[in-house]
């Protein structure tokens, strides 16, 4: 609503509680007590201050209401390809993507021939050739999807490295990569198991990794089989996390 048409509403005589609620709408502040005359004041202060400029055709300093209108909307595409990964929590990646105008009209086309897909790599441990994921999750992507530049994957293990490729399939089937995203690491779904404390010397500003003594926490459980009593202080927690890790992956 514009600052002529604010001061006409105020002139049609609106009801208290309408004046309240418009006010607050402007993010005025309205205490409970004000009277009706206080709220007008206060919406006509801002109005004021909102929407006054000066008034130069007539030569003569008139102070007019007018809204400075601004677009606050982001741009729906900044024209580039770009595919971005991000991690949410241990069990989902979130993948966001933008295209230029050549790009975007391929993978349109591949999404009415039901040919566009998206697929997420699990690379934990490994530099990414494009064959050599540990497992290889794939989505067909239509239109709808393809426009909402946005896609959630979830993915079955937590603290490990994960790839995104978009792209389509050739008439043989074969995946046809056109982005490639950033590696990004989902956060353990639990408190770490390793032994290594690391401290970090604000004045000297030097980082050190010791051996911790052990756990703050008392464990009440063991993986049967994983600890040494060889094993002096601190390396023993070192390799009971090495196969805690083995066996929540499954490798």
């Amino acid at each position: 609503m514009k600052g002529e048409e604010i001061l006409k509403w105020l002139d049609s005589n609106p009801s208290i509680q309408e004046l309240k609620k418009f006010a607050k709408s402007l993010g005025l502040r309205v205490k409970k007590a004000m009277k009706k005359k206080e709220v007008i004041k206060l919406i006509k202060e801002h109005v004021e201050s909102a929407f006054s400029t000066t008034d130069s055709s007539s030569g003569v300093s008139t102070t007019v209401q007018r809204r400075e209108e601004k677009d606050l909307n982001l741009p729906r595409t900044y024209d580039k390809n770009k595919l971005v990964l991000m991690p949410v929590n241990p069990y989902v990646v979130f993948a966001y993507w933008d295209f230029d105008q050549r790009t975007r009209e391929l993978m349109k086309q591949k999404a009415r021939e039901g040919k566009a897909v998206i697929r997420l790599y699990d690379v934990t441990f490994i530099m990414f050739n494009g064959t050599n994921a540990h497992r290889t999750f794939e989505h067909r992507l239509d239109e709808l999807t393809l426009d909402a530049g946005n896609f959630y994957f979830n993915v079955p293990m937590p603290r490990a490295d994960y790839l995104s490729e978009m792209g389509y399939l050739d008439d043989e089937g074969k995946f046809v990569s056109v982005l490639r995203s950033n590696v990004t690491r989902t956060p353990a779904a639990s408190p770490s198991a390793s032994s290594r404390e690391r401290w970090y010397d604000l004045k000297n500003k030097k980082r050190t990794v010791v051996l911790s003594e052990g756990s703050l926490i008392k464990p009440v459980e063991k993986i049967r089989g994983v600890t040494s009593p060889g094993f002096p202080s601190g390396q023993g927690m070192m390799a009971q996390g090495i196969m805690w890790e083995i066996f929540r992956s499954g490798r």
